[in-house]
């Protein structure tokens, strides 16, 4: 008797980047999406990381993806010492499109999946649990690229929810969508600290992949080194 059955789980919920293809791939995407301006890939990072620390003490008006892209150009912009009216805020905003979100979506359609991957997810719905998928960025089509959605029941980005991972208003978001109790769901991941601790301030269960996985990870109710491991021990 695996884990899922154990624990009375019946959603499996997924993180996509380094999660479901290895990390590397997805570095030597975001190295690319540095150009044609560096200036703003530091400061879309800044942003990103400074959204994250203020947003439980900071409200996103409204709680909402555009609420969300709204302040993130905000933040940007301040970073660039440049003030944030609204035409300036309007070009801003499509030149991240441009150089982030629109770019990554291309580069994306090349990713391959961890091995081991489909046959673990097919493995779960044999016994019955539903798979959903919460990542922080946009989904871009990544689940077609790594030949798995028709193996994934509900789909997500903590963008949409006006928040990111680990954000407590993030992962309530979620589980609104997935209408079970907490303590009902897996969430895998490979960030200790955005999956799996955001996870558990959540009330659901935590599983952690990771090559590391001689370091302590003391809210991981899981850790395993690839998804052939996961299939072993977890269903």
């Amino acid at each position: 008797m695996g884990f899922l059955t154990e624990q009375g789980i019946s959603v499996l919920c997924l993180d996509i980047d380094g999660t479901l293809y290895p990390k590397r791939m997805l570095n030597a995407r975001m190295l690319r999406s540095s150009f044609p301006s560096l200036r703003l890939a530091f400061a879309f990072n800044w942003a990103r990381a400074q959204y994250r620390r203020d947003q439980e003490r900071v409200p996103t008006i409204p709680n909402t993806r555009e609420g969300l892209l709204d302040r993130q150009a905000r933040l940007v912009l301040s970073h660039l010492g440049q003030p944030a009216e609204s035409g300036r805020l309007l070009r801003l905003r499509a030149q991240i499109d441009r150089q982030f979100y629109h770019a990554w979506e291309r580069s994306f359609r090349t990713i391959q999946p961890f091995p081991g991957l489909r046959e673990a997810l097919l493995a779960a719905k044999q016994q019955n649990i539903r798979i959903a998928v919460f990542s922080d960025f946009p989904l871009a089509g990544k689940l077609q690229n790594l030949g798995i959605e028709d193996l994934v029941d509900q789909a997500y980005s903590a963008e949409e929810s006006g928040y990111l991972k680990p954000s407590p208003l993030a992962f309530s978001y979620l589980l609104d969508r997935l209408a079970v109790d907490p303590d009902q769901v897996l969430f895998m991941g490979d960030s200790y600290q955005k999956d799996c601790q955001g996870a558990k301030r959540a009330g659901m269960y935590a599983c952690l992949i990771t090559r590391r996985a001689k370091t302590l990870h003391p809210d991981a109710d899981l850790v395993v080194r690839s998804w052939k491991e996961f299939a072993s021990l977890v269903l």
